[in-house]
């Protein structure tokens, strides 16, 4: 081979090595350090390197309503994390901070989870509410199957700083979930079912389980479905203790032991209810896959049917949850499924400034307890995120669900009219011709969440009828 020769095989194997470690920069994540910091001064750390353009985007105040929110695999607000928003050293300490959040157990779960597994954290997002330095603050990590939050209780005195959320992806729609590393919760909790009597089991099967997302604390006055832990024999009792203490097994030692200060304050174990759900069986498999444990102030949700999706939510007061951000009214009655829908309707119609308004009973993700609301509220509320869509829809062609309103309104329909109606995105894109009819034209709006905390300021919930179910 000629020096010209050699000198090209240089250059492209120069090229090529230059290509590979720019590809790992930018597309791998980072491996943990060995020796982990704690959260505080990672997080610390972290906070300082941010520029400005990172800071006005990852970062909001303390009380700003993306605190309280949380949904799983719809990202939490912030900055996603990669090699085009963070440089090495930030996605190294992100990385740090994940396994830092984590229990040992924890570290062999999270990280491991499908969509993790690789990514790491380039599959997520980083909010950080408050300064890590001037505390109290929290880091949030979100994306597919998780919601780790990071800092510990928050200022309302709420474990963890509020709700966790974890899921993975294994063994989807499959009965005992295979080789999901969330299994051994399913294990115990099947384990508790076999042994409940005749008369326990049908307590505590129920039909249909909640909105997985419907997580809110009730407090003292609330309605708990299933059966009493309190009714249960010792032995029961004791795989119930098993099973809480595997769940927070994922989580640092000081952030269980502040969960179980909470626990015990609100009765215990003693407090909890316990359900199963007929609609988390797989595969006429006999098992039943979705499991909630539920008292004033804890909720233990667990989905595992198709696959885990799992939430948890503890605090010190039930009657005083997690709610942050700009105060919007006195809630005089709890709302729920109609209630919850009539709400938004009345947001969309009124800020949209149309005809009619549509929100679909299946999207709605939660419940609005009595009392104060504030902002943070209505983003738990509407934790899909969707927007305002705004359509017309000829009268002659107006889906029989808004003619029925029109007659009540004692408003007669006028076939040739072209009716504006407020929506929202999944409505327009998945059922537009069932709820709709056929659209004519559309236009995009502001936020759902957006739209009904402007219509909250100016009206209140003076107008809103109760509504259940």
């Amino acid at each position: 081979m000629n020096r010209r020769s050699l000198l090209k095989v240089g250059a492209t194997l120069g090229s090529l090595l230059a290509a590979g470690v720019w590809g790992r920069y930018r597309f791998l994540p980072p491996r943990r350090s060995r020796e982990l910091g704690s959260v505080d001064e990672l997080a610390r750390r972290f906070f300082a390197l941010l520029d400005p353009e990172a800071h006005e985007q990852a970062c909001v105040e303390y009380d700003h309503p993306l605190r309280q929110y949380h949904n799983r695999g719809v990202w939490g607000g912030g900055l996603a994390i990669d090699g085009g928003s963070f440089d090495w050293e930030q996605r190294g300490l992100l990385t740090d901070l994940l396994y830092a959040g984590l229990s040992e157990q924890g570290r062999e779960r999270v990280p491991e989870e499908f969509f993790l597994q690789f990514g790491g954290v380039h599959r997520m997002n980083v909010l950080v509410c408050g300064d890590p330095s001037a505390p109290p603050y929290q880091l949030i990590l979100s994306g597919p199957h998780l919601n780790l939050r990071l800092g510990g209780t928050s200022r309302e005195g709420v474990a963890f700083g509020g709700p966790q959320v974890y899921g993975d992806q294994r063994g989807n729609e499959r009965p005992g979930l295979p080789g999901n590393v969330f299994r051994y919760q399913f294990e115990i909790a099947r384990r508790l079912f076999h042994g409940l009597s005749p008369e326990e089991r049908g307590e505590a099967l129920l039909e249909t389980a909640p909105i997985q997302t419907e997580i809110e604390l009730q407090g003292w006055a609330g309605a708990f479905p299933g059966t009493p832990v309190a009714d249960l024999a010792p032995e029961k009792k004791s795989i119930v203790g098993e099973l809480v203490s595997g769940i927070l097994s994922t989580y640092p030692p000081d952030d269980v032991a502040y969960a179980r200060e909470c626990l015990a304050a609100n009765g215990g174990l003693d407090a909890l209810f316990l359900s199963y759900y007929a609609d988390g069986e797989v595969a006429k498999s006999g098992e039943y896959q979705i499991f909630r444990l539920e008292g004033p102030a804890a909720v233990f949700h667990f989905r595992g049917a198709p696959h885990v999706h799992a939430f948890v939510n503890v605090a010190m007061d039930g009657d005083a949850p997690l709610s942050v951000g700009e105060p919007l009214g006195e809630n005089p009655t709890p709302l729920e499924g109609a209630g919850v829908k009539e709400l938004f309707e009345r947001a969309l119609r009124a800020q949209a400034g149309t005809d009619l308004a549509y929100y679909d009973s299946g999207e709605v993700v939660g419940r609005l307890r009595r009392g104060t609301i504030r902002a943070g509220d209505i983003y738990t509320l509407e934790s899909w995120q969707d927007h305002v869509m705004v359509v017309e829809v000829k009268g002659s062609k107006l889906a029989a669900a808004l003619v029925e309103p029109l007659h009540a309104e004692g408003t007669p329909l006028d076939p040739d009219r072209r009716y504006t109606i407020a929506t929202t995105g999944e409505v327009v894109s998945a059922m537009a011709a069932e709820k709709l009819g056929r659209i004519e034209s559309s236009r995009r709006g502001a936020l759902v969440r957006e739209a009904t905390i402007a219509y909250l300021r100016e009206h209140g919930f003076a107008s809103v009828r109760a509504g259940r179910g």
